[in-house]
């Protein structure tokens, strides 16, 4: 994969066009002419504009002060310098996530260890498990595994025991292996195939300390999603400081009820959201070496709030979804601007037109 810093062909006035126009105006201003030239080109190649899928969910007005999907990587990048190479950040690599956060004493899901036990005994008292490789996204490859009255199931689909351990080893030698937290009974019935989870975003603020500027519920949309992200055709919400939900926004629209089980999702209150909260902040704290910005998943599970995952380049189209404003008019665009304007320049001359995404050193 790549990191791509597309410049726009217009004047760029940093003092007058926000986030984004601070942005692109700085990398402007501290690179050379031919990478200007390369940015340019980026631009023309159409790989730093709002994508189709952009424009039909986010309305102008958002989109005037927003971030667009094409330049939040390269962004995110300049504010998180620990996030490469990607096998030693934890906000990535789903196996180090883990140990760090049970270290730390964060409520995490149960997770094979293999240093503690095999994986064979390790599955012989659990029923319900997910297995997650490392360095995806947006839910991709995560599968539910099921143990039912004549074995194991992905789905509807028998899984026979000697190839889930085969699947599930090699999973485990990058990835993670860990049981199936249970929903919490609230809100059961508005997600029916996966954990629902509260994103949470924290940045830290101009004294150097986590503050949470922005959060969203998200919601299975379907039995057989195994995962609740909302590029995989799932529900997301805005939850308001009360814990109120707002209307679910999906693919095909906005509602007020669930799709499919008809159970109202708009004025449902979120359980454990200061908690919730909380715990974002807390992990912050401990994942705070080189990243400025993180997205929380955090799991509203039977037993509280229980600590998913962090994840280094955020989303911002369901950010700016949700609370129908653009990054750049919003507390989290102020904070974004604060450390990027507190950047060296050798920062800025680093940060390529085109970076590679090393995985190891």
């Amino acid at each position: 994969m790549l990191t791509v810093r597309a410049l726009p062909f217009r004047r760029i006035d940093a003092a007058c066009d926000g986030l984004l126009g601070f942005y692109h105006g700085e990398l402007a201003r501290h690179w050379t002419g031919g990478d200007r030239l390369f940015a340019h080109l980026l631009a023309l190649a159409r790989l730093g504009r709002w994508s189709s899928w952009e424009r039909r969910m986010l309305a102008p007005r958002i989109r005037a002060d927003g971030l667009s999907m094409a330049d939040r990587k390269g962004l995110h990048r300049l504010l998180n310098p620990a996030a490469f190479p990607l096998a030693a950040n934890p906000l990535k690599n789903k196996r180090l996530f883990a140990r760090v956060a049970a270290r730390a004493g964060l409520p995490v899901p149960d997770s094979f260890d293999p240093h503690q036990s095999s994986l064979a005994r390790w599955l012989d008292s659990r029923l319900d498990i997910m297995a997650k490789p490392s360095f995806r996204s947006k839910g991709a490859g995560i599968v539910r595994y099921v143990r039912a009255a004549d074995g194991w199931r992905a789905g509807t689909i028998p899984v026979d025991e000697a190839t889930l351990l085969s699947k599930l080893t090699a999973i485990a030698h990058q990835g993670i292996v860990q049981v199936r937290e249970a929903t919490q009974l609230g809100l059961a019935e508005v997600s029916p195939g996966a954990l629902p989870t509260l994103r949470v975003m924290t940045c830290l603020d101009e004294s150097g300390e986590p503050e949470c500027c922005g959060r969203a519920l998200r919601l299975s949309a379907r039995e057989d999603h195994p995962v609740d992200n909302f590029n995989a055709g799932n529900l997301v919400c805005a939850v308001d400081i009360e814990g109120r939900c707002g209307q679910a926004h999906h693919a095909t629209g906005r509602c007020d009820r669930h799709p499919i089980t008809g159970r109202r999702i708009a004025g449902r209150t979120v359980p454990d959201l200061t908690a919730a909260i909380d715990l974002a902040l807390t992990a912050h704290r401990i994942f705070r070496g080189g990243f400025t910005v993180v997205g929380w998943d955090i799991g509203l599970t039977a037993r509280g709030p229980v600590l998913i995952e962090g994840n280094w380049n955020p989303g911002t189209d369901v950010v700016q979804l949700v609370e129908e404003t653009g990054i750049g008019a919003s507390r989290l665009g102020r904070l974004y601007r604060h450390h990027l304007g507190r950047l060296a320049p050798e920062r800025w001359r680093s940060a390529r037109p085109v970076e590679l995404e090393p995985r190891h050193e």
